[in-house]
């Protein structure tokens, strides 16, 4: 009887060892799932990170075109401005002779 009792507590022992194997691989494999995901997330992330700098430059180089466009109008209109001032002037000058 003390035989059988101590291959029974023999068996236990490796059932124990058995179980917390696997709850280490569990665990690990959970800990490598969690990685896998977190570095799906931080790719995910950088992804927008990087598409939002793009929208940015693309926002920018769009913006100074613009700004290049608005100034060459205003400078434009400024020479139409001053050639008409010009021509008022010659006129009034020779409707006052």
């Amino acid at each position: 009887m003390a035989s059988s009792s101590g291959t029974s507590s023999g068996s236990s022992l490796l059932q124990n060892s058995g179980s917390e194997e696997d709850l280490q691989a569990l665990m690990d494999q959970r800990k490598r799932k969690r990685m896998i995901s977190n570095r799906e997330s931080a790719r995910r992330s950088r992804m927008r990170k990087q598409k939002h700098l793009d929208d940015l430059v693309s926002q920018v180089s769009k913006l100074r075109k613009e700004n290049q466009e608005i100034l060459t109008s205003v400078n434009i209109t400024t020479q139409k401005y001053l050639s008409v001032e010009a021509e008022n002037s010659v006129l009034r000058a020779q409707m006052g002779d």
